[in-house]
């Protein structure tokens, strides 16, 4: 099996592009059942969160779909075009796309070095899919490893102490517009987890008045009891309130899961005026950004989003290289371990898979032969085995000598040469005798000669060489 990575985030595509690559839950249910049913034999994952949009795949080496592939599709599911997807993606694979993954649930992805929340974000996108039955035994493993070595090295390096996520920065940037806070009137937007966590943030500022609204009460009444705001001028307001709570507010912090903008510059050029000249410090977090960016050009205005953090985020980023480097070592020494269980779990199917096609061959075989020998003499029967081991071997032989052909410029010849003899344990050939040895089809049709001819060590196929052999080394890698 393969594994695949292919994203964005916020070191590859703008705000803009992140917008349209954004899915919710309901659109990662039906983006993954487009790649299933696109590709039947592929495991897949989708991690979307504020800042990166990335697919996780697993599929059989030889099946598709290719890194262009899954760039199409997602390109024509999230409808942009292909060439700016291509500019603003990354992808991976194997061991790198596996590594991928454990460093982004270390923290070491984020915007913000050790940034906590995106363990949680991974955890549910891995069992999201999973309710799904997109999930089979690789990214069983690949995910379930990568949950259990992040939370190890976060608890071992301590890179995820301090202020290591975005509603923190958030609100060490307010502190760097505002001298106080205990006249402002704070407003919170949403309640999901990015919202939560920046509105605690803010709340340790101490505001005058700190308001939360959401469209469902009860979530809003949630977030409020978590984070006790139980006290006057503290709570939920309704959110047919939206417009009342803007005209009263000095900072907004919003992040909600809509689709689209639900603060327009239509809507909040009417507000301006009874706003009487008041400054309004907004900090968008959501993806798809939930202020429209003309608000920002409004009079007393400063409209701030994720890429507008990212000076701040900066300093944090210094401060953390090298708890970030100690996070390095650990995550290699998990990856190699994981790919390894992997690797061997494919091994052992593929043997069992050699084993059963190897038998069908046998049986076939013996059946042909035992007929054969219902009506053959001494000197028959012995020409009978001896025909059923001569056509049994050549037709093991059959499927990989087809593979290896001399006048194919693709055909990596070095590399089957090498692995034929160590699998086989075959004595290496001198070099003017490989010189000699006849190219692949004409080895073939001598191991699928005639049954009454055997196979000797002076008629035995050889496989091509050439300068370039691998050595043992390369085979073990």
């Amino acid at each position: 099996m393969r594994v695949l990575m292919l994203g964005a985030n916020h070191r590859t595509a703008d705000l803009a592009v992140r917008e349209r690559l954004a899915v919710a839950d309901e659109r990662q249910a039906q983006l993954l059942a487009h790649l299933r049913g696109a590709w039947p034999a592929a495991e897949a994952v989708v991690l979307s969160t504020c800042n990166r949009m990335e697919l996780y795949l697993a599929r059989p080496a030889t099946q598709p779909p290719s890194a262009d592939e899954l760039r199409a599709a997602v390109a024509a599911f999230c409808e942009l075009d292909p060439a700016q997807l291509l500019a603003a993606t990354i992808h991976r694979e194997n061991e790198q796309a596996v590594a991928h993954l454990f460093r982004v649930c270390a923290g070491l992805e984020s915007m913000v070095l050790g940034e906590p929340q995106i363990l949680g974000q991974v955890r549910r996108a891995y069992e999201h899919a999973h309710r799904h039955e997109a999930v089979g035994p690789v990214l069983h493993k690949v995910f379930q490893t990568a949950l259990a070595t992040g939370k190890q090295v976060r608890h071992e390096t301590g890179i995820d102490a301090g202020r290591t996520s975005i509603g923190s920065i958030a609100a060490d940037f307010a502190r760097n517009i505002f001298d106080t806070f205990d006249d402002k009137t704070v407003l919170g937007i949403g309640a999901g987890e990015m919202a939560k966590v920046a509105l605690r943030h803010f709340n340790e500022l101490k505001p005058h008045a700190m308001w939360i609204i959401n469209r469902t009460r009860s979530r809003g009444e949630s977030v409020a009891q978590a984070l006790a705001l139980d006290g006057p001028r503290r709570g939920v307001r309704s959110y047919d309130d939206l417009d009342t709570l803007l005209i009263e507010a000095d900072i907004v912090i919003t992040s909600t899961g809509a689709p689209h903008a639900i603060i327009t510059a239509e809507r909040f050029r009417t507000l301006v005026r009874r706003r009487r000249g008041r400054p309004l410090f907004v900090i968008d977090l959501a993806i798809p950004r939930d202020v429209e960016p003309a608000v920002g050009a409004l009079s007393n205005v400063y409209l701030y989003n994720l890429d507008d953090l990212q000076q701040v985020v900066e300093q944090t980023h210094t401060a953390r290289c090298e708890i970030a480097a100690r996070c390095e070592g650990r995550l290699a020494d998990a990856v190699r371990r994981c790919m390894a269980e992997i690797q061997h779990r494919d091994l052992g199917r593929l043997i069992r898979e050699l084993r059963g096609k190897l038998f069908e061959l046998g049986e076939a075989e013996q059946a042909r032969t035992l007929r054969k020998l219902q009506h053959a003499d001494g000197d028959g029967q012995a020409q009978a085995l001896e025909e059923y081991t001569h056509r049994l071997i050549h037709k093991i032989l059959h499927l990989p000598l087809s593979q290896i052909d001399a006048q194919n410029p693709d055909a990596p010849l070095a590399f089957y040469s090498a692995a034929l003899r160590r699998l086989f344990q075959l004595e290496p050939e001198e070099a003017d005798e490989a010189a000699d040895a006849p190219d692949a089809p004409e080895a073939e049709r001598a191991a699928n000669g005639s049954p009454d001819k055997p196979i000797t060590p002076n008629n035995a196929p050889r496989t091509p060489r050439t300068p370039n052999d691998l050595s043992e080394s390369s085979l073990r890698r």
